[in-house]
């Protein structure tokens, strides 16, 4: 029987998961210096989140024990449902390194740059593969935890700089048009991998939520996708009002911010930032390697978390050699290479299924 975990859980999760990388934009990565015109891009993300989660809540509601690769199995036969498992177990990959190589990049750019990069990488995996290897619930359980003191560590920071808001920091929206909107947009959406990872943890969340016998499935998105986007419209708010100009020139921006942090005597809350960062990316690696173990399904189950362990073992080896160079990581993480495969597994394959269970159906109901 699969362990299940509720709605909340899932989406504090997934929470955690998105804002890792959300925190880490820049100017040179939106294509544009109004950091403020990004809360528009935000807005664009939370739209074609919510859009194309609607096939997935159809096809969870007809298949309520079935992630999206046993619903393609069922539908289209193995022929179908292998290559798309690859598909998406490459995907996490993907999205597992990039998400390390940032984290890592920015200790190096902003904290220490003879830091040991091999000791972080390896307390963040270990961590995170011990999780994935007990399991959803322990992932979901320490989820909620983490949440809470991210929540409350932000909070901390937003309420020590507000006192340097400084309005006139604010430059006019969209003076030089809605380029860097749609390119903030992008970058939004290429590094979402939320709905993949919804689409492979379908199976494990619990039909109730309440003693009423209601699920909260469909409010628990609406609450959490626009939950982020109005943790990140804050977030860019403080940024341009207390950095100005200044902020333009940082790496990242968010960790700038921290830096000029003071509370009841205490300056620079930058080490609290990176403590409560290195959480949400534990968490968001762990769900991944979580998810990759889940598209290796077929295979028993010792060998299947031998498996998932060599996997971390290459996020780990690629992870370091990516950041061995600015110009390597650069080359490799484009927009331009991540939106098409976030694109295809998070909104056309799930899309493309809906489509061909709704057609399937409609065949019966006429036989």
């Amino acid at each position: 029987m699969k362990t299940k975990i509720s709605a909340l859980q899932l989406y504090l999760m997934l929470f955690l998961s998105r804002v890792i990388v959300s925190i880490t934009i820049n100017v040179q990565t939106v294509g544009g210096s109004n950091l403020i015109e990004s809360i528009f891009s935000s807005l664009g993300l939370f739209l074609y989140l919510t859009v194309f989660s609607l096939p997935l809540f159809v096809l969870h509601k007809s298949h309520p024990e079935a992630s999206l690769l046993q619903i393609a199995e069922n539908n289209c036969g193995r022929g179908v449902s292998v290559p798309m498992s690859a598909i998406y177990a490459l995907y996490f990959i993907v999205m597992n390194i990039f998400s390390l190589s940032l984290f890592l990049i920015l200790l190096v750019n902003t904290t220490d740059p003879v830091a040991s990069r091999f000791s972080i990488v390896l307390v963040v995996l270990g961590i995170a593969l011990y999780g994935a290897i007990r399991g959803i619930e322990t992932v979901s359980r320490a989820s909620v935890c983490i949440f809470t003191l991210f929540m409350l560590g932000m909070g901390m920071i937003f309420l020590a700089v507000s006192p340097n808001v400084t309005p006139h920091y604010l430059m006019p929206l969209f003076y030089d048009g809605i380029d860097q909107t749609v390119q903030g947009f992008l970058v939004f959406t290429a590094r979402c991998s939320s709905l993949a990872e919804f689409a492979v943890l379908m199976p494990f969340l619990t039909n109730t939520d309440t003693k009423s016998g209601k699920s909260h499935r469909v409010l628990g998105f609406v609450v959490w996708n626009g939950g982020i986007t109005v943790f990140l419209g804050v977030l860019l708010f403080f940024i341009v009002s207390c950095l100005g100009e200044y902020a333009a020139l940082q790496v990242f921006p968010a960790y700038t911010l921290a830096s000029i942090a003071e509370i009841a005597g205490i300056q620079r809350l930058d080490a609290l930032f990176i403590g409560i960062s290195m959480m949400a990316l534990i968490v968001r690696i762990a769900c991944g390697l979580f998810c990759i173990a889940v598209c290796m399904t077929p295979i028993p189950t010792r060998p299947r978390a031998w498996l998932t362990a060599l996997i971390a073992a290459l996020t780990a080896v690629l992870s370091l050699w990516l950041t061995d160079s600015a110009a390597r990581i650069g080359a490799v993480f484009r927009t331009a290479y991540l939106l098409p495969f976030s694109v295809l597994t998070g909104a056309m394959l799930p899309s493309l299924l809906w489509l061909f269970d709704c057609i399937k159906k409609k065949r019966r109901r006429a036989a």
